[in-house]
């Protein structure tokens, strides 16, 4: 790290970075910062020291250029760790004029190690709900270590938006590989114009893709491709509850059958082959996320993350005795992230597993069906015997009002009035 220096000269190197290399994938597009917040131009700084050539020579050399200098390598590590105590000096300021120069170092390096110590610098100096705008795509990297960083960031800050942002991107998964949209294509479902892939949010292989619109209204978009609906979230849960409910069961007997598989097999000797050793506990603990459970997690709209949902059918289909809502788009509003929102839904589980858990939900459904006629019934009865009662009651409250009636008649005739 530069020592003596104003924390102003250490950004030089940041500052040459800014403008020629090209941006990291956004959620959306941020809006600039203002003028009097963007660092000084790298013309008004010295790049004659140490730090600031290997910038200048790394790009220069390296960056756009094939093919490449058999240097480069070197000069890369060079360069990140220049740049890494670069951003770590600037968020030991703690000064919140760097934010925004912070933001857009983010959005503009391709190097997953200084996007996440940009996003830790920004954790140093502290958030606040003014900059929910511009921190949100940072929780939306393409990398999911990057994420983990942003994600780590906000608590740094305080406010009611930060709070909310920090809940709704709860979900965190380790990894430095870049990570691409899952094209929704592939499953026929539709996406609607302008719309951002999310990736904390999604998982094909549990039928959810997520994402959130730039521009347009997605209730309009998924209304027009309707096959029933609009449905409120919980009306639809209600009027598919037994489909919904051999989806489940159809998921757990899948998981339930692929783990007994798992558990039939030998685990690899980590001492021999450490490799295949942390293959097979990945896929272990992937088998045992494969359930209900695990498609539940998306399945949750909290009101205070995404509002009233609201759910078109794209397509059903008749699978064995009972219809089932196959494809369906939830459209809500992403009030952390200020933007509208939807998720695309599918089933994932073959038609024959459908019919195999339609079993004991058909007599469960027949069961609750002659109980709610039970009900009826004997509430129908129960009903016409309050009749009949209040009926008797009032015959019997008429009979004494006659009789009280005559009696006072026959009092006063004896009495001479």
């Amino acid at each position: 790290m530069r020592t003596g220096q104003s924390p102003s000269v250490t950004m030089t190197g940041v500052v040459i970075a800014l403008g020629l290399l090209s941006h990291a994938p956004l959620l959306w597009a941020a809006s600039p910062p203002a003028a009097d917040q963007r660092p000084a131009t790298a013309a008004a700084e010295p790049a004659d020291d140490r730090e600031d050539q290997i910038v200048a020579n790394y790009l220069r050399d390296c960056v756009g250029k094939a093919p490449k200098n058999a240097n480069c390598d070197k000069l890369r590590n060079d360069f990140v760790a220049t740049l890494k105590e670069d951003l770590f000096t600037l968020g030991s300021t703690a000064d919140r004029k760097y934010i925004s120069g912070l933001v857009r170092f983010f959005r503009r390096r391709p190097e997953i190690e200084l996007r996440i110590d940009a996003a830790h610098a920004i954790g140093m100096i502290g958030p606040e709900d003014s900059d929910v705008n511009i921190l949100v795509p940072m929780t939306n990297d393409p990398v999911p270590d990057v994420r983990y960083a942003a994600y780590h960031m906000i608590p740094h800050g305080k406010g009611k938006a930060l709070d909310l942002l920090k809940e709704r991107i709860a979900r965190q998964n380790p990894g430095r590989e870049i990570e691409k949209p899952t094209d929704a294509a592939k499953f026929s479902m539709p996406v609607a114009p302008d719309s951002v892939y999310l990736y904390e949010s999604s998982d094909a292989t549990r039928g959810r893709l997520s994402y959130v619109v730039r521009k347009g209204d997605a209730a309009s978009f998924f209304k027009s491709k309707a096959k029933k609906g609009p449905f409120k979230w919980n009306q639809f849960k209600e009027q598919y509850r037994y489909q919904l409910k051999d989806e489940d069961e159809a998921m757990d007997q899948a998981q339930q059958a692929a783990g007994k598989k798992l558990e039939s097999e030998q685990p690899p000797d980590p001492a021999k082959n450490m490799e295949a050793y942390v293959a097979y506990m990945q896929k272990l603990g992937s088998v045992s996320t494969q359930g209900s459970m695990g498609k539940m997690m998306f399945d949750l709209y909290q009101q205070n993350l995404y509002g009233d949902p609201t759910v078109y059918v794209l397509e059903e289909r008749q699978i064995g005795q009972r219809s089932y809502p196959t494809k369906y788009a939830v459209v809500y509003q992403e009030l952390a992230f200020k933007r509208p929102g939807y998720r695309l839904a599918w089933t994932t589980v073959p038609d024959d597993a459908l019919k195999a858990a339609q079993v004991a939900s058909l007599k469960e459904q027949k069961e609750e069906e002659a109980h709610q006629a039970a009900s009826k019934k004997n509430d129908e009865a129960a009903k016409k015997r309050e009749a009949e009662l209040d009926s008797l009651t009032k015959k019997k409250d008429d009979a004494e009002k006659k009789t009280f009636k005559k009696g006072q008649s026959d009092l006063e005739k004896e009495l001479g009035f």
